[in-house]
């Protein structure tokens, strides 16, 4: 029988942490990491897909964001934009060493002033070990939540590739009437009740949606 996997949802923040500068300033843009690759000993590149916010001002925000250089677009998607940018520091980059310990990261997006990373985690001690580098390097660690992969609220969301924030847009446009003909809500009423843009709110509908297919209907 195969090991119960255990999802921690993490929260990290320290104002030197990659892009924290441009999520403080532009809180409504939702920036996800897409990944990263190593560009020499210590380098690294790290994709980003951005969306929900002023692209102008994002682009000049992040210009001048001491924790990245060389950003660019790869991707313009209209709604969002996929970023190439070079870290400046590897000082705080702290989830490779999650990978190291065992750990996949599910997501990792901006929230609560840092990061928001979702974690599959072999074992608890894997997970006290990361907190124990992230508290050395000075990154504040917050476990949000901690639960098992079978249980009920992650085979709602997680277990069909959901994020949290893609789940939760999904059920309040659900639970909104949304997806009814004709329809209760309209994507303003949605950004209203989630407290977001109503692009941001797009954009999760259209990731939600795509995540769902993804993983029932073409398997």
């Amino acid at each position: 029988m195969s090991e119960t996997r255990v999802i921690a949802e993490i929260t990290l923040v320290h104002p030197e942490l990659v892009l924290t500068p441009t999520i403080q300033a532009i809180p409504e843009m939702t920036t996800d990491l897409e990944y990263q690759t190593i560009a020499g000993p210590g380098e690294y590149y790290l994709f980003f897909e951005a969306y929900g916010g002023d692209f102008d001002e994002f682009d000049r925000v992040v210009a001048d964001d001491p924790t990245v250089s060389e950003p660019s677009v790869v991707i313009d998607g209209g709604e969002f934009r996929v970023y190439r940018m070079r870290l400046t520091s590897a000082e705080r980059l702290v989830l490779p060493r999650a990978a190291e310990l065992g750990m996949r990261v599910l997501h990792a997006t901006n929230g609560r002033g840092g990061w928001v990373a979702t974690l599959e985690v072999p074992a608890l001690e894997a997970l006290r070990e990361f907190r124990e580098h992230c508290r050395a390097k000075d990154v504040s660690f917050t476990v949000e939540r901690l639960y098992h992969a079978e249980d009920a609220d992650y085979e709602a969301g997680q277990g069909y590739g959901l994020t949290p924030v893609q789940r939760e847009t999904l059920v309040t446009a659900y639970e909104r009437g949304y997806f009814e003909d004709p329809r209760d809500a309209s994507v303003e009423d949605l950004a209203d009740a989630l407290g977001v843009s109503s692009s941001a709110v797009s954009g999760r509908l259209r990731r939600g949606l795509g995540a769902l297919i993804e993983h029932t209907v073409i398997r």
